[in-house]
């Protein structure tokens, strides 16, 4: 869990993993608030109406969207030959909407090259935004981010591009003080020691794997 006051959240859903679908009916109903927007990008439409919840918009060229789309659901389409996945189109078009916070569902667990696309477009987001599945929450970190009632949970903290400097890693076993972080292996593998565990850094694209 990650400490957050936000105004305005999106909930994205992809057409990735979709194999507990208890666990993202209730991430839902803990997540959404009334004047939220719900999202869909393609087959994620599919996804979404598998568990009940009824979209405001359907992204994408719906090349793989099998159930009918209601009246009163909004839809953007696409032609099939593209310059952009579906994924990134319907997040441009929540950027838009200027919203505090982006939380994604179905972005893992599917095609590879997709799973590490969907990553590095987080990565570099420039909003909040997290993925959220059953087994691990991948956060983009934004100068700071604060976790709470994670501990002796595992986790990783990886950096995409050249020059990151943790400024400090508080709550960890492993702890890091104005130190250089590049890609590499570097900040695999951490333990959360306390109940609130702080980041702190300065760069861009950086990631932060919580294992749950």
């Amino acid at each position: 869990m990650v400490l957050e006051v936000y105004k305005l959240k999106v909930l994205i859903y992809l057409n990735g993993n979709r194999r507990s679908s208890d666990f993202y009916l209730e991430e839902y109903k803990r997540e959404y608030r009334k004047g939220d927007k719900v999202i869909c990008a393609n087959g994620g439409f599919d996804f979404a109406a598998s568990i009940g919840i009824k979209p405001d918009v359907v992204v994408g060229d719906l090349d793989s969207k099998k159930v009918a789309i209601s009246k009163g659901i909004k839809l953007i389409k696409y032609p099939a030959e593209k310059n952009f996945s579906d994924f990134e189109l319907a997040l441009e078009y929540s950027r838009r909407l200027n919203p505090d916070k982006i939380v994604v569902y179905g972005a893992l667990g599917g095609r590879k090259d997709h799973e590490i696309i969907n990553l590095i477009i987080l990565a570099y987001a420039n909003i909040p935004m997290v993925f959220v599945e059953k087994e691990i929450e991948v956060y983009n970190v934004r100068n700071s981010l604060t976790i709470l009632d994670s501990k002796g949970k595992t986790c990783s903290l990886v950096s995409l591009s050249e020059n990151t400097i943790i400024r400090n890693l508080e709550g960890f076993k492993y702890r890091m003080a104005n130190e250089l972080l590049n890609p590499s292996s570097r900040g695999l593998s951490n333990i959360i020691t306390e109940s609130t565990a702080k980041i702190d850094l300065e760069g861009r694209a950086v990631l932060f794997f919580l294992n749950k």
